[in-house]
């Protein structure tokens, strides 16, 4: 990302080519769109200039043999792609390998700053500036009300324990998780304190990351739901240690690569791993609900990045 200029000239580059008829989804597209936009961006590389796309487009691929064919005197473009393709693999790599030596990721050991309260395990990573998320789609300045997105989430709230009473002797609840403007929530558990929800729900990670917001209502038919605590999620350290081992999920069976500490300042029960189950970055996190009486509630995540593993 820093050999060719930042997140505002990477953005530049790869919507260069554009056509006028295709326009960035909206904060609130779906989920289907927002994923086919980012795929035919930076997969199929459809928008790049020709000359730059390291991706063989299958018509052009077609177009350009059938010529050559035909006439084999014809200059050929090809050994100006390869020339271009492989001067910018190699200024990324070296730029991979400088960043990651500066980081000293060789030991175990705690990250600084922002985030204090991650342990990251060993590991070659790709680069991170001023202690912040780097990725191929951060927000391009230029572009008003246009949100572009780091990766997917999946949340499986899994269950509720010992949950406040709202109604005579019990209640209806149900989650309502938010991650900014997008909204999910569970179905009604009637009648219990310990409900078992295990619902998966989909999310779209916007850069830079905001928090996973949770709150937990009692669902009344006559009157408003009642709230029956609320607690966040920091996705940073989520996503932080999946960034730093991009690329080496192949080489781990399970194995953790990171932990999100419990401190006085998150709703952390105990110390949430984050771990690589058959080439999946999982973390389990149990929280204390809190600005109520008493509760808790226990969530798995799943951090599928959009440049795959």
């Amino acid at each position: 990302m820093e050999a060719i200029g930042g997140n505002a000239s990477a953005n530049s580059v790869y919507e260069a080519c554009m056509p006028s008829d295709v326009r960035k989804p909206s904060p609130d597209a779906s989920v289907d769109e927002r994923s086919e936009f980012i795929r035919r961006k930076y997969e199929d590389q459809e928008f790049l200039k020709p000359n730059l796309r390291m991706k063989s487009q299958p018509t052009s691929r077609a177009r350009t043999i059938t010529s050559q064919v035909d006439n084999p005197s014809a200059p050929s473009n090809m050994g100006s792609m390869n020339t271009n393709r492989d001067s910018t693999y190699s200024s990324s790599t070296n730029s991979m390998n400088s960043n990651r030596d500066s980081l000293g990721l060789s030991h175990c050991g705690n990250v600084s700053g922002r985030f204090s309260n991650l342990r990251i395990s060993s590991a070659c990573a790709p680069s991170r500036k001023g202690g912040d998320l780097v990725s191929r789609t951060i927000s391009n300045p230029s572009t008003a009300g246009m949100v572009e997105f780091l990766g997917m989430l999946k949340v499986r709230i899994v269950r509720g324990t010992n949950l406040a009473v709202r109604d005579l002797l019990s209640s209806d609840p149900y989650v309502v998780a938010t991650l900014g403007a997008q909204t999910a929530k569970t179905k009604v558990v009637n009648r219990n304190l310990n409900p078992v929800w295990n619902e998966e729900l989909m999310f779209s990670v916007p850069s830079p990351p905001q928090p996973l917001k949770l709150q937990v209502f009692d669902h009344d038919v006559l009157s408003a739901d009642d709230s029956m605590g609320e607690a966040a999620i920091d996705l940073e350290p989520l996503i932080l240690a999946a960034q730093m081992h991009q690329g080496m999920f192949e080489e781990f069976g399970c194995e953790q690569i990171g932990k999100w500490l419990a401190t006085d300042d998150n709703a952390l029960v105990k110390d949430s791993n984050i771990e690589v189950i058959d080439r999946q970055i999982k973390q389990d996190v149990h929280l204390k609900l809190q600005n109520v009486e008493r509760g808790q509630i226990e969530v798995s995540l799943e951090w599928v990045p959009l440049s795959g593993f």
